[in-house]
Parts: C-alpha cells; structure tokens; sequence
C-alpha cells in the first residue's frame, strides 16, 4: 500500500470514529421517540426557545431542532479553510446551531501563525492591510563620507 494512501485511510478511520453514530440517518418529521432510538440515547443538554421549540445538543458539534415533539432541523459543526500558507492558517468554524428561524449561531475564527494561535473574528482584508503598514522597505542612509554604502545581506 502506498504512503499516501495509507495516510489517507488512517485519516479516514480517525475522523470516522469522531462521528456521532446515528446523526447522519436523522431527517426531518421523525419523531422525538425515533430521534432517540436513532441516536442510541437522548441528548446531553437541551435549549428551550420562547416559540415552543427546542434544541437537542448530542454533543458540541450535532444537534437537532424539535418542535411539537417533530425534527424540523439538524445542524454539524462545519469548519472551512480561508486561507493556508507556509506561515499562516486561517480557518472559520460555524459551530452546531440549532436556534428558531431568525437567530444565530456563534461563529468563530482561528489564525494559526508560529508565533501562536488567535481566535475571534479576523478580517483578511483587514489583516492584509495591517502587514503591509508594518512591512516598510528599509532604506540605506548614505555613507558620511560620500562613498557608497552597503546593504547588510539577507
């Protein structure tokens, strides 16, 4: 088997075994009873909204919206890769929500960097902006006296 390709398969297996066993088999109308059978359990925390309706939270990345004992929605953690370079990652995270129509989830944003790790809400165009202010071309003064001077190398 090739180097890659086992890689690929130990990766798989590991994000495989992460999963919430059940969650990708739960749709919309299903019962709170078949909900929980499906799942294996009920859930670990629950939200109660002023509309009637409430969040299941099987864990911090899956959950399903019920209302009138009936699945109307269900919501992952979903984490996308804005930008990669040797020296920077950033990455935004929608975290799992399952709120009433017109509310909103947290999101986030991590910038990994060797200096460090910054979470919150970052603006690319903003960051972008911020580097090249602080990155100024450095100029040479000329020599005192009159000859040429010379630039340190790199």
């Amino acid at each position: 088997m090739r180097r890659d390709t086992l890689l690929s398969a130990l990766l798989l297996l590991a994000a495989t075994g992460c999963a919430t066993p059940g969650f990708e088999k739960l749709y919309p109308g299903m019962t709170a009873a078949q909900v929980a059978d499906t799942m294996g359990k009920g859930p670990a925390r629950a939200q109660e909204f002023t509309d009637g309706s409430s969040a299941w939270y099987f864990d911090e990345d899956h959950c399903v919206l019920m209302r009138d004992h009936v699945l109307v929605a269900k919501s992952t953690t979903e984490t996308r890769t804005e930008l990669h370079t040797p020296v920077a990652s950033l990455k935004s995270q929608s975290k799992a929500w399952c709120g009433p129509p017109g509310s909103d989830g947290k999101h986030e944003q991590r910038l990994e960097t060797p200096f460090g790790t910054f979470k919150g809400t970052v603006d690319p165009a903003a960051v972008t902006e911020q580097v090249r202010n602080s990155v100024r071309v450095q100029q040479v003064p000329p020599a005192a006296d009159g000859g040429q001077a010379l630039e340190p190398a790199p």
